[in-house]
């Protein structure tokens, strides 16, 4: 039975304490507590940036924290990818749930603050939104992908809003805790199988020897990903060694033998397990469809004249 990992995405802030500048908000400091997004099997997931804020200020204050998102290690800020060795996966992050505006160096989340006024100075505590998908039409290895966003600032823009421009370039009176934000991702391993056509040996007399035929069976595994392929007759020999039912009470059993490679190759059973190929056959996903051959020689035909079947299960392990 084909077994499915479940992917999990995650986005991670390494803790920082931040000053916010300025005369206005000299009295408060704030740090981030987290920063996640899970996608879990979906394509798409809300992720948040989590933070603790104190001031010293009786008066209580206002202000707003603006995330300026850092250069990824691979790709740009507005196309980022995540990487597993020598294989990459496209993925994006947006300020709004609508998944319309990018979250990149010139577009900030923002989240508002209130600090209450207090005798004794006050904490709050809160998060700040983001959302991600990974878009459609990858075909990315099985594996756990990672990026790394440096420079990421999470901070107060002065005298103006998170995203002021002035002829189209951010105005950055900004200043903040600069960390390192990642992403993690892994990406299941998947096989589907497609038996062929009926293996058929034909009509043969019942003097014909060493009787042989063929058929293909279809298999699409994620990219990278090592699979063991058993055939098992109905009888379940784990050695390919199966015999053919003829119809009524017909009491002979013609037997035959599953191979592979030709028709005088290796035996084909079903000894194969997830980590090793035992006596099937071994194949690497690609993420497109794998066509193998699979072959079965009858000995003798020198049985009762019928006509004669056999069921084969094909066995997916990876």
């Amino acid at each position: 039975m084909a077994r499915m990992l479940v992917a999990l995405f995650a986005l991670s802030l390494a803790i920082a304490c931040l000053a916010l500048p300025g005369n206005a908000h000299a009295s408060v400091t704030c740090s981030v507590t987290s920063a996640t997004i899970a996608f879990g099997t979906s394509s798409t997931g809300t992720g948040s940036i989590a933070y603790s804020c104190n001031s010293s200020d009786i008066g209580g204050d206002n202000f707003t924290l603006c995330g300026l998102l850092g250069t990824p290690g691979s790709g740009t800020t507005a196309a980022p990818k995540m990487t597993s060795g020598a294989y990459s996966m496209n993925f994006n992050l947006y300020t709004n749930s609508a998944r319309t505006t990018a979250w990149t160096t010139s577009t900030m989340i923002t989240g508002a603050v209130t600090m209450p006024a207090s005798l004794g100075g006050s904490t709050v505590t809160g998060s700040i939104p983001f959302y991600g998908t990974i878009p459609g039409g990858q075909a990315p290895a099985s594996g756990t992908y990672n990026a790394t966003f440096s420079g990421t600032i999470l901070g107060v823009v002065e005298g103006g809003t998170c995203n002021q421009t002035y002829n189209n370039i951010l105005v950055l009176v900004f200043t903040g805790a600069s960390t390192s934000l990642t992403a993690s991702a892994m990406v299941p391993s998947n096989c589907t199988v497609i038996a062929g056509t009926a293996l058929s040996l034909g009509a043969v007399l019942a003097t014909a020897s060493s009787v042989s035929g063929n058929t293909t069976i279809m298999v699409n595994c994620t990219l990278a990903t090592p699979y063991y392929l058993g055939l098992s007759p109905s009888n379940n020999s784990t050695t390919g060694a199966g015999v053919l039912t003829g119809t009524g009470g017909n009491p002979d059993h013609p037997a035959y033998q599953l191979r592979s490679v030709s028709t005088t190759g290796p035996v084909w059973g079903n000894t194969a397990t997830a980590s090793s190929v035992g006596n099937g056959v071994a194949g690497t996903g690609t993420a497109a469809t794998q066509t193998i051959t699979a072959y079965a020689t009858l000995s003798s035909a020198n049985v009762t004249p019928d006509s004669y079947s056999d069921t084969v299960t094909v066995n997916v392990n990876y």
